[in-house]
Order: C-alpha cells, then sequence, then structure tokens
C-alpha cells in the first residue's frame, strides 16, 4: 500500500500522551500504542467501576504489577443502553465499561491482554491498534483531470431532485483539516453553544469545540500544515457548493463536523474515539478513510453502539492492498465498505494496481484521480486530483447524505442497503470479471438513489382490525410474514428499484421467505378487501 509518508515518526508532545508512546508491531503487521491496554469490565460488576477507578483487587493486581500509570473509562460520558434491542430488534451494544489502562511501555501488552480476557470479571481486553489513511500520492502529471466523479454517479441529477439538508450532518474523521478552508468553511456544522474563548460554555467536556475538536490533542487546532488528505476527503464529501469559489461536495447542503483522530505522523490513534464523538455531536452519515487488518472487539462494539444504538450510517475505505484482506472498520458488521474504480468504472485498468477486493465490500466508487481541494504551502490547492480509496469512500458517504435528507423514517441499515441496490453493477466489464462479487453490488449512483424513495407510504384498508407483521426485521436469515387474519393473501416482494422479485400465496396467516440476497425490499400483501406495503431489510453476515 502506497502511503503519502513513509516515516512513523513519533510527535512528542506533552499535552498528548497518546502521541508520545511507541509504536510496536504485531505479528500481522499492524501497529499498536505501547503501554496502553483496553479492556471491557462484565456489566455484573458495575457498581464496582467508576470513571477513574476499578474495586476488583484480582484486576488492579495484575495492572498495577505491569505498572500502571492511569485508568480510566474510554467514553465516561456514554450511558449504557436502557434496553437490550432497538426498534428493529437488533442487540444494541454498551461501550460504558470499556476502560483504557496505561501501563510501563516495556510490559508485553499482547501478552498482558489475554491474561486479563482470562478473567470472570473481564468481557475482553486487547491492545489499541492504530489505522492509516487509504490515500495514494497523486502523479503530477495528472494535474488537469477534471472531476469526473460528479458526471459518473450522477450527481448533477441527484442534485436536480434534492441538494441536501442542513439538518444532516457528516462526521468527518481525518488526518487533519482546515477548518478556515475557503471551500469547507461554510459547510462546517457549527457548535454555536460554545464559541472560542469562553471555556467549556455547553459543559460537554471540550473546552470551545465550535468548529469540531482534535481527538489526539484534546484540542480545537485540527491543522497540520501540508497535510492535505484530511482537506481532500472533507472537500469530496461536503464542500461549500453555489460560493462561487472552486468545488462542491457530493452532500452538497449536508454539513460536516471535522474531527482530527490522528498525530502529527498521520497515524490514527483516536479512530473509534472520533466516531464516538460525531455520534455524541449530532452525525447521521460518519466516514472513516482509514483502517488496518486486525479485528478489534472494542471497535465493533462502537460501530456497534453508533449504528444500532444511535442510527447512524457509517462509510469506510475498503482498503488500497492488491488483496483480499478484510479491513476495518469496512469490515466490521454494519459498515459501508466502500473500494475504487477509475472513470470507465473499471477496477483494475492496468495502470492502477487495483484496491483491496473481498466479499465484505459493498460498493464501489471513483477512486482514481478524483479532483479535490486542499491546503498547501498556505495556499488553497485545486490540483492535483487525489487516489485511494481514501477518495472514494467520502463520494459514498455524500450520497448517503442525499439519501437521509430525503427519507427521514429510513434507519441507517436501511439506507446502506438502499445504496447497495441502486448501485451501477460493474461486474460485466472485461477487466472486472475475476472480481466479480468482490467489488460490491456495484458503482453508486447518486441519482438512482435519492430517486427511488425508502419512505414509500404504508396503505391500510383496516376492517376488522387486519394488520401485518414482519420479522425479524431487519433480518439476517429468513423473514416472516405474519397476518393478524387468517386468509388466502398474495404478496409481492418488491425490491428498492420498484421491481418484482418474488410472489408467493399465502393460505392461512403466516409465511416464511428464504433465500433473499441483502437489501431492502417493499412487501405487498393483498386479498380482495386489503392491501398493506410494509418496508423490511435483509442483512447478510
Amino acid at each position: 500500500m502506497m502511503k503519502q509518508f513513509s516515516a512513523l515518526l513519533l510527535l512528542v508532545l506533552p499535552i498528548s500522551l497518546f502521541a508520545q508512546h511507541a509504536l510496536l508491531t504485531a505479528d500481522n503487521g499492524d501497529k499498536y500504542l505501547a503501554g496502553v491496554i483496553n479492556f471491557k469490565v462484565d456489566a455484573t460488576y458495575r457498581s464496582a467501576c467508576s470513571e477513574s477507578a476499578i474495586a476488583i483487587p484480582e484486576v488492579l493486581a495484575i495492572l498495577e504489577q505491569l505498572g500502571l500509570q492511569s485508568l480510566k473509562k474510554k467514553f465516561p460520558r456514554t450511558q449504557p443502553p436502557t434496553r437490550a434491542v432497538n426498534d428493529r430488534g437488533l442487540t444494541m451494544a454498551d461501550i460504558s465499561l470499556i476502560f483504557e489502562a496505561r501501563v510501563s511501555e516495556d510490559v508485553d501488552i499482547i501478552g498482558t491482554a489475554k491474561k486479563l480476557s482470562e478473567l470472570e470479571w473481564i468481557v475482553y481486553a486487547e491492545p489499541q491498534f492504530v489505522s492509516y489513511d487509504m490515500y495514494v500520492p497523486n502523479d503530477a502529471n495528472l494535474n488537469n483531470v477534471m472531476p469526473y466523479h460528479f458526471d459518473r454517479i450522477n450527481a448533477y441529477e441527484a442534485w436536480d431532485i434534492t441538494l441536501g439538508d442542513t439538518n444532516v450532518v457528516i462526521g468527518i474523521t481525518e488526518t487533519a483539516i482546515n477548518v478556515n478552508h475557503q471551500d469547507l468553511s461554510g459547510n462546517i456544522k457549527y457548535n454555536y453553544a460554545d464559541p472560542v474563548g469562553g471555556g467549556d460554555d455547553d459543559n460537554d467536556g471540550y473546552v470551545d469545540n465550535f468548529a469540531g475538536w482534535d481527538m489526539v490533542d484534546n484540542d480545537n487546532n485540527l491543522f497540520i500544515n501540508n497535510e492535505i488528505h484530511g482537506d481532500a476527503v472533507s472537500a469530496i464529501a461536503s464542500a461549500t457548493a453555489d460560493n462561487n469559489i472552486g468545488y462542491a461536495g457530493i452532500g452538497f447542503k449536508c454539513k460536516f463536523l471535522p474531527v482530527k483522530v490522528a498525530n502529527n505522523s498521520q497515524v490514527i490513534t483516536h479512530g473509534y474515539e472520533g466516531i464516538q464523538y460525531c455520534v455524541e455531536n449530532g452525525c447521521s452519515v460518519v466516514n472513516c478513510s482509514w483502517g488496518n487488518t486486525t479485528y478489534s472487539q472494542v471497535a465493533q462494539d462502537i460501530v456497534t453502539w453508533a449504528a444500532i444504538n444511535n442510527d447512524v450510517v457509517l462509510v469506510a475505505s475498503a482498503g488500497n492492498t492488491n488483496s483480499t484482506s478484510l479491513y476495518y472498520p469496512a469490515s466490521y458488521n454494519y459498515v459501508l465498505s466502500v473500494t475504487g474504480v477509475d472513470q470507465n468504472d473499471v477496477f483494475d485498468n492496468g495502470t492502477n494496481a487495483p484496491f483491496t477486493h473481498n466479499d465484505s465490500v459493498d460498493v464501489s466508487a471513483p477512486g482514481i484521480n478524483v479532483y479535490t481541494t486542499a491546503t498547501f504551502n498556505g495556499q488553497f490547492l485545486y490540483s492535483p486530483p487525489q487516489g485511494g480509496t481514501s477518495m472514494a469512500s467520502p463520494i459514498v458517504a455524500g450520497v448517503a447524505g442525499l439519501v437521509r435528507s430525503l427519507n427521514g423514517c429510513a434507519g441507517a441499515l436501511e439506507v446502506i442497503e438502499h445504496i447497495k441496490a441502486t448501485a451501477d453493477n460493474v461486474d460485466g466489464i472485461s477487466q472486472n470479471v475475476p472480481y466479480a462479487g468482490l467489488i460490491g453490488t456495484g458503482r453508486v449512483n447518486a441519482q438512482t438513489a435519492v430517486t427511488t424513495q425508502i419512505c414509500i407510504p404504508t396503505t391500510v384498508q383496516d376492517l376488522k382490525a387486519a394488520y401485518v407483521e414482519i420479522y425479524p426485521n431487519p433480518s439476517t436469515e429468513d423473514i416472516t410474514i405474519r397476518m393478524s387474519v387468517a386468509s388466502t393473501w398474495n404478496i409481492d416482494v418488491l425490491d428498492a428499484e420498484g421491481r418484482v422479485v418474488l410472489s408467493e400465496q399465502m393460505t392461512g396467516n403466516k409465511l416464511v421467505l428464504s433465500g433473499l440476497a441483502s437489501g431492502l425490499y417493499i412487501a405487498r400483501v393483498s386479498n380482495s378487501e386489503h392491501l398493506f406495503s410494509k418496508r423490511f431489510t435483509v442483512v447478510r453476515p
């Protein structure tokens, strides 16, 4: 994988303990922070836990033997869920009992995590793995390439239908962002309850977080000189449109929340903390143009908490390696994974090495020579274009913002399945045939995504108090349709584009549907007296 910077230098700042920790290498090549262990306490022992202490002697004894320096909850302001499942029947995550322990840097973190995981009080323990952006440096001879991705995904046609909604906020978790960039500042979701200079006016634990937050250095300075990745990603998703300057984000009027999650060496040390910040500050879509190849239960819990507990669409880059390796967060449950294609929808055009491809990829989007903007040497650049799945992901995040703007009734998983269902299949292109099934359902199509409405009104002729139930919804396997009144029912199942994909007849009041692919569907159930329409979603693991 190509990187904008190859050196892994450590920034030493007294205000940033994470930036002081050395990076160690696991057996699979991924990096993790020396001296940092994350673990989750079993909810049975909640009463033994406070914000910075655990009254469990056996746990403390192990940590103190390792030279315990500090102990704290990772998300002290987050409360446990009040119920086990959400409105759609999916299990919620509890991240309120995840702790972060800092110990001596010469400790065997992986071995210690395994030892802690074996204790009855601990659900799991693991190192804090870091991530890297999915950026491919531009070749200087591509400077004149224009923003072809607008045309390729039918953005102009989509904007004829919706320009987005300022109430929809896209969280951008990034290496660094210039919040004063002329094409970004107009679309930032500002926190007017906490203007700069007044302290923590809104009492949310962040002083002067008026225009986003730096999760690493715990301040409101998100800028790093000549670090262009964050500006480029932010602009693709949500640069200010109609301002007579030079660029427009796919989300158009959708606002964005800038969140810095990397240290000054572009190492993503606080990616999942950034997701949590975005969720708690009102984002309904979060973009993650970064990742690594190591599964983390802490990370999956945070993803589940965001998507299931809080109904947030998570979009992530699938990776820039010519392999089928799973990349995280893109490959976690409930994340929309995005790989890249070129201006002709070709995945491997012989010039650019293909991006990561696997069966967890959901869709593709332009990821080669994508025109955007950035700040470099104090100047606002509108060339050269950038490449990588880092650039494909915010295109899809922008489309998700448009879809959420039009479909307030739709849940996060429904939005994801809708974007997948309305993508243009590109498996049949000759160069793509070897990758069929590994590059998602197709190249995202903004126009189709906003033309086909998710929130189809339910029509009911209510005689004899008849009604229909569909469960589980969403489902990972079979779907059961149950009627309150036994009869002979005609059932048509339509996909997200209104095509009938299944027709069945039910005699009685219950029918099980099997074999449906992942997607958003409408079930139309009727007889001579009744007509019902109801949405349901299938989400295959």
